[in-house]
């Protein structure tokens, strides 16, 4: 794409203020979140002074007062200077909800803070000298964050929309099939599966031994006696599970893997000759000039994807380093490449890829 050569130094330095001020602000934005200051002021009766608002929330007022003033530069509070009140004007409500919200912008604003905890790591690994990549354990609390990210799509989507827009799939698993949820994290989409769908066995798969102990300990307090999960690499699942699996299910997994070929053949494997397989990855396409005028959300996969994604994969001996924004073509390939065919649409409420497949006759 050629340079936007009808651009002035006036406009190109304003745009830049706007992004790096923007930076700043998603870290104000991603406290909110995690103090409770947005869901308190959400549900004020109206305005009130940042003393009303730290006793509500139970925090001090002179931080509370501070980021009030954030928020009102970003103008997503409203200050009153008369009356020295702050309120959030009723049509910004839905937007900042962190999980019941029409968005999720308010819970990627917790990633700026997380990804930059290892900054300075991730500048080594840029250096022809340094190291390959980074281990997810260099992270602070990442699966916490994806957990927050997921949960409210599985929430919301999982059940009510994703699942009846696969053709049979809701009346198999009303009537009993064997799941595979790999890369289950801390069992979110699992625990969903098994409360609704008694008659099915679910299987979530992990590498991560604290996902897998705290997956378990919720299925336990949930009641769920139909659900089993396994700490073991996706790439190298039991060979006892030949055939096994109705249906596998993959929530922004596959391009975070360091084998993404060895874990589709695995799949492969697993897969009963008439299962189904549902990869939810990227929305965005494999060129770069193909992405430019997509959604600006796009740009923060790019930022995830290099601070994440990318270091996470390459960490791992001849990891392929797909990244998040490796985009639809050339998953269909990969996919085709490991004997499926698939159909792809957009994953309902997100901004994802559905690829639906199955075992290429």
């Amino acid at each position: 794409m050629a340079a936007n050569v009808t651009e002035t130094f006036e406009e190109f330095d304003s745009r830049l203020i706007n992004i790096v001020s923007g930076g700043f602000m998603t870290m104000a934005i991603g406290l909110g979140v995690d103090t409770g200051l947005f869901d308190v002021m959400c549900s004020m009766d109206g305005p009130k002074t940042s003393q009303e608002i730290a006793d509500l929330a139970g925090l001090k007022e002179r931080y509370v007062r501070e980021w009030l003033g954030a928020m009102a530069m970003g103008r997503i509070v409203d200050f009153n200077g008369d009356q020295e009140t702050y309120h959030i004007p009723e049509h910004r409500i839905p937007a900042l909800k962190p999980k019941s919200g029409k968005n999720a912008m308010t819970l990627y604003a917790k990633g700026v803070p997380m990804l930059s905890s290892v900054y300075k790591d991730i500048a080594e690994c840029f250096k022809k000298d340094g190291p390959n990549g980074m281990a997810y354990s260099k992270y602070s609390d990442f699966h916490g964050f994806m957990a927050g990210l997921s949960s409210r799509w599985f929430d919301n989507y999982l059940i009510q929309h994703f699942v009846p827009g696969i053709p049979t799939l809701k009346e198999k698993l009303d009537s009993g099939i064997q799941v595979l949820d790999v890369g289950c994290g801390e069992g979110g989409a699992s625990h969903l599966f098994a409360q609704n769908y008694p008659n099915s066995q679910i299987y979530g798969l992990d590498f991560q031994q604290h996902c897998i102990t705290k997956a378990t300990e919720i299925a336990a307090n949930k009641g769920l006696e139909n659900i089993h999960f396994v700490c073991q690499e996706a790439s190298g699942m039991d060979p006892i599970w030949d055939s096994k699996f109705d249906y596998v299910f993959m929530h922004e997994i596959l391009h975070d893997s360091a084998y993404p070929d060895k874990l589709l053949d695995e799949t492969y494997r697993v897969m009963k000759s008439d299962g189904i397989l549902s990869v939810i990855d990227t929305g965005a396409h494999s060129k770069l000039e193909d992405n430019l005028n997509l959604s600006p959300t796009i740009g923060i996969s790019y930022v995830c994807s290099m601070m994440n994604c990318v270091p996470v994969s390459l960490n791992f001996e001849g990891g392929m380093g797909l990244g998040a924004v490796w985009g639809k073509e050339r998953a269909v390939e990969m996919l085709s490449d490991h004997g499926f065919d698939c159909e792809v649409s957009k994953t309902p409420g997100t901004k994802f890829g559905h690829f639906l497949c199955k075992k290429a006759k």
